[in-house]
């Protein structure tokens, strides 16, 4: 049968395979089946050649694994990375990742009167006091006192540091004591902010709705660096490859994830029409029966 397979494992349980191919009417080098194709795939950043797209869809369980996150960044860049502006008419705000011997990474961003997004300065660096970032943030950048606000790392709410007269408190709390109040960020999020990006900021290259200035050089450098984890051969043997990313090189990274999170994109693509007699079909008039909902019967009555 088209699109399905099957094996033993070595523990001698059958299992089958279902591929879409299957379906007639989903079936590629079909009109209908093309017609679907597209349609499916459109909510997948980059179509059927997406690392998710073939994941899910094809089957393939190691299309994310050791993956870069943006892999047309050297491209995309060309059109998304812009010189320094005055942002005029733009709400200003900003995001800050808390480090030490890791970078501590503080980014500016605009958004303008038409909603498109541009990250306009960063800080990045190591082994700097909170005391300091806390007086670079206050007073020391082209926007300091014009922020609406600033998302942080919630690492920072936890009370763990040890302060002078032997009680303890959150680095927050050392930063509002500096006149720097953050509001609790999101952490997380990498694959969901990725896809806002590719799917909706980005989904035409020629026109990002996202844009970095050159101001910005450690986010446009760690763009290009976050790529998914990957378990080795022998591990794979028995486990799915992971979808987190690498932990490394990404201060400026989540920096920008905790902005867009404050800030989550609808779907930008319809998906496909669901079909009468398809498997997600029935699988939703399956659940509908569940709750004791009307279920369409197609039934035809004689009208007079």
């Amino acid at each position: 049968m088209q699109g399905l397979t099957e094996r033993i494992t070595s523990g001698g349980a059958h299992v089958l395979r279902l591929h879409y191919s299957a379906d007639p009417n989903k079936l590629p080098g079909t009109p209908a089946g093309d017609v679907w194709l597209q349609e499916a795939s459109s909510g997948y950043p980059g179509g059927v050649t997406s690392p998710r797209w073939r994941k899910e869809m094809e089957i393939d369980y190691g299309a994310l694994s050791g993956q870069k996150l943006f892999p047309h960044w050297g491209t995309l860049k060309n059109t998304v990375v812009i010189p320094p502006f005055t942002p005029t008419g733009y709400k200003l705000y900003g995001s800050y990742d808390h480090g030490w011997r890791h970078p501590a990474c503080f980014l500016v961003h605009g958004i303008g009167v038409d909603g498109n997004i541009v990250t306009l300065w960063e800080f990045h660096a190591s082994n700097v006091t909170y005391t300091q970032i806390a007086r670079i943030i206050r007073t020391e950048h082209p926007y300091a006192g014009k922020l609406t606000w600033i998302v942080a790392d919630p690492a920072l709410w936890a009370e763990d540091q040890t302060t002078s007269d032997q009680t303890m408190k959150s680095t927050a709390a050392l930063f509002r004591e500096e006149g720097v109040y953050f509001v609790e960020g999101t952490r997380g999020g990498d694959t969901t902010v990725a896809e806002s990006l590719l799917g909706n900021y980005w989904a035409d290259p020629a026109k990002p709705r996202y844009r970095i200035t050159t101001d910005c050089p450690k986010l446009i450098w760690e763009l290009g660096e976050q790529r998914h984890r990957q378990f080795s051969a022998q591990v794979a043997t028995n486990r799915s490859q992971p979808e987190e990313l690498v932990d490394k090189d990404n201060d400026a990274w989540d920096a920008l994830k905790y902005f867009f999170n404050k800030f989550p994109t609808p779907p930008s693509r319809v998906k496909a029409k669901q079909i009468p007699a398809t498997f997600e079909w029935w699988k939703k008039t399956a659940i509908k029966a569940t709750k004791g909902e009307p279920l369409r019967t197609y039934r035809r009555e004689l009208v007079g």
